[in-house]
């Protein structure tokens, strides 16, 4: 015991080593547990008896010594090796720091985006529905103007029908006077009645033969053709006539010609057709 306490005055106050330490901690609970002992024995003057819970008490201070013991052990490395760890250590939770600070702000920028996203998504809805509503409007007035637009064609259409089918009534009406009067024009075949030659018993006295002029007949006028028309086409009995202003007339006989007058007949001489009026012939002109 004497060479222990020389040896605890002989180490530096400083410096204290695991034995020394160990040997403090175990004198204060001992300290510790006397005291606790004087205090119970002290009113009753009863000698001192260790009960279940003073020796649970003992049990564990004494296996607390042994790890306070063992823990000393191992943590008794070289102070070279202790700086290193804590370098190390130092090392790893400025690592540890600078990986969190990272992903903070990478958690950061990914709630950013996301919130960006979320923004532009909700733009886009809105814009969708307002684009929708629009192109719903513009769809339903063009439908409008559509069936407008159809509406008018078809009356458009029905009123140009009507005024066609009159305008081929009144031709058919036309060709049909114009047919008529043809038929009326044409001249009726005579009936021709031959004379039976009567027979006489009496000798038959010669006849004389009339005297006969002699002299030159004059030549039969030839018609004067019409400059200003042209016959373009013949059907029916009714020819169309076009003239230099390339104005086209239908005519028949006894209708009149503009300019020229009465239509006498319309004949087919040779391989034309001509019309014949009182101031001459209309015939085909390639001009």
């Amino acid at each position: 015991m004497a060479e222990s306490v020389g040896a605890e005055k002989a180490a530096p106050a400083g410096k204290a080593t695991p034995e020394e330490m160990l040997k403090q901690a175990v004198g204060a609970a001992s300290a510790k547990l006397a005291e606790a002992g004087a205090a119970i024995a002290a009113p009753t003057r009863r000698p001192f008896r260790l009960k279940a819970n003073g020796r649970l008490a003992v049990a564990s201070g004494a296996a607390l010594l042994g790890g306070i013991c063992i823990g000393l052990g191992l943590a008794d490395p070289p102070r070279e090796r202790s700086g290193e760890a804590l370098v190390q250590l130092r090392a790893g939770i400025e690592a540890g720091r600078a990986e969190t600070l990272r992903l903070s702000q990478e958690v950061e920028r990914l709630a950013r985006t996301a919130s960006g996203l979320r923004e532009g998504n909700e733009a886009l809805r809105t814009e969708t529905k307002a684009l929708g509503g629009s192109l719903g409007e513009r769809i339903g007035r063009l439908e409008q103007g559509m069936d407008k637009r159809l509406a008018a064609l078809s009356d458009t259409f029905a009123q140009s029908e009507r005024e066609q089918g009159g305008r081929l009534a009144g031709l058919s009406l036309l060709i049909d006077k114009k047919l008529q009067a043809t038929a009326t024009a044409l001249p009726k075949p005579e009936a021709r009645i031959e004379a039976k030659p009567e027979t006489r018993s009496e000798p038959r006295a010669e006849a004389k033969p009339d005297p006969v002029q002699t002299g030159s007949l004059p030549d039969r006028t030839k018609p004067e053709t019409v400059e200003g028309w042209a016959v373009r086409d013949v059907y029916d009995g009714v020819a169309i006539l076009e003239d230099r202003r390339r104005r086209l007339v239908e005519v028949g006989a006894g209708d009149a010609v503009p300019g020229v007058g009465r239509v006498e007949a319309i004949e087919r001489r040779g391989r034309n057709w001509v019309v014949v009026t009182r101031q001459g012939l209309i015939t085909p002109q390639a001009w």
